[in-house]
């Protein structure tokens, strides 16, 4: 295994891979619609409608090149177990149009995934990676570039429940930027570009890094500072002088922020320490209620309550619409059978191949690890649904688990 320019060149030319990445792509120009026009506008729903065409014709390109084969992966039967009992088990719920739809939207994106990713593994594990880097480093760069385009401003605090932004809300800058500094790591060390686009690259980050702090998403800053800590302190392949520049930058943009009155950090400190003191966080009071559900109902821990279904959270003192957890929509759903397969391909096999071969080349693992734990990306409209899966499968390639059980 080894990076390729020529094989990375032809990766992004490659019609299944422009598909997938535009698929990408219009998962966030409908998030831009929604926050204009509202969710349930008429161009919003024009876009619905073209996404789902678009993704439909999609899958049947894909389909043609690639056919129904899975040989490529490692952990398939882990994938069409989950994407089968999820399918059984939405209609378990009290809203069967509602889950059903949410279902279909679930299941019938994440095989256009898998198929894609089989297909584009004759370019390589590694090389996918880098080229979908590429791809995610330039389609969610268009949300903080939005920002700073459409009156954003550096004199700005905090965004989050203050100034939430024209085209999208503080969580959307929160995720895109922290998936914009993790890409670049990978773009700038392996992708050949020209000296101009690097330092366009380099030059946006400051602004990047400032949108991040003050979104004050708490999810991307976490995965952020979880890709810094194993970038300074794992990966040997970087200088110490590059890293020392990193340290300095990073730092000197934090205290930028947190030197003004009613920064961002200032209330990220305040509503930690209130929720922690109180309680009332929305995520942990929706956990507890689904807990003592399943107290009330031990059956529950092997059936689930049904895919999509909130009654039961509702019912036992829930304060949310739905979990805000990728992750719990699998366990209180399905079950913990179903949510061990769950784990064993979006977790498990992914992290074994991001220690052993991975993390040298991307760290796209640790944000589309974490984030989508506190929210829910579980179906194709959601703003991390295709880079979260894409990546994940990515990861659960047999050329990476090969390779490593002929490494141990």
């Amino acid at each position: 295994m080894r990076v390729s320019k020529n094989l990375i060149k032809s990766l992004l030319r490659d019609p299944v891979f422009i598909l997938l990445s535009l698929n990408f792509f219009w998962v966030i120009i409908g998030y831009g619609l929604g926050t204009v026009f509202g969710k349930n506008s008429g161009p919003v729903s024009i876009m619905r409608q073209f996404k789902t065409l678009f993704l439909f014709l999609s899958f049947i390109h894909v389909l043609m090149r690639n056919g129904l084969s899975f040989k490529f992966l490692a952990n398939k039967f882990s994938i069409l177990l989950v994407i089968i009992v999820v399918g059984f088990h939405s209609l378990l719920s009290n809203d069967l149009t509602e889950s059903g739809y949410k279902a279909f939207t679930f299941i019938y994106p994440l095989l256009y995934i898998v198929f894609s990713v089989n297909y584009l593994s004759k370019f390589g594990a590694i090389n996918n990676l880098i080229g979908l880097s590429m791809a995610i480093l330039v389609i969610y760069a268009f949300v903080p570039l939005s920002y700073f385009l459409i009156g954003g401003s550096l004199d700005t605090d905090i965004i989050y429940g203050r100034n939430e932004g024209n085209l999208f809300v503080s969580n959307h800058y929160g995720w895109s930027s922290a998936l914009y500094i993790t890409t670049s790591l990978t773009v700038l060390k392996f992708y050949p570009l020209k000296k101009l686009y690097k330092w366009c690259i380099i030059g946006f980050l400051p602004f990047v890094f400032f949108l991040l702090i003050v979104s004050a998403s708490r999810s991307a800053i976490l995965s952020v500072l979880m890709v810094f800590a194993f970038f300074l302190f794992k990966n040997n392949s970087i200088k110490s002088s590059t890293k020392i520049l990193l340290i300095i930058f990073s730092f000197s943009i934090f205290l930028f922020i947190a030197n003004n009155e009613n920064s961002a950090i200032d209330f990220l400190v305040e509503k930690n320490s209130r929720q922690l003191e109180t309680g009332e966080e929305g995520r942990i009071i929706t956990t507890r209620a689904m807990l003592k559900a399943f107290e009330n109902n031990p059956v529950y821990w092997f059936t689930g309550v049904g895919m999509f279904n909130y009654s039961e959270m509702k019912s036992n003192g829930g304060t949310l619409s739905s979990y805000h957890n990728s992750y719990w929509e699998i366990l209180f759903g399905s079950g913990i059978f179903v949510f061990i397969a769950f784990l064993n391909f979006i977790l498990i096999k992914p992290l074994k191949a991001f220690w052993k071969r991975v993390s040298d080349y991307s760290l796209l693992f640790f944000p589309l690890m974490l984030i989508p734990f506190f929210e829910g990306d579980l179906t194709a409209g959601q703003f991390l649904f295709f880079p979260w899966f894409t990546v994940m499968i990515i990861l659960n390639l047999k050329e990476l688990h090969f390779y490593s059980k002929n490494n141990n």
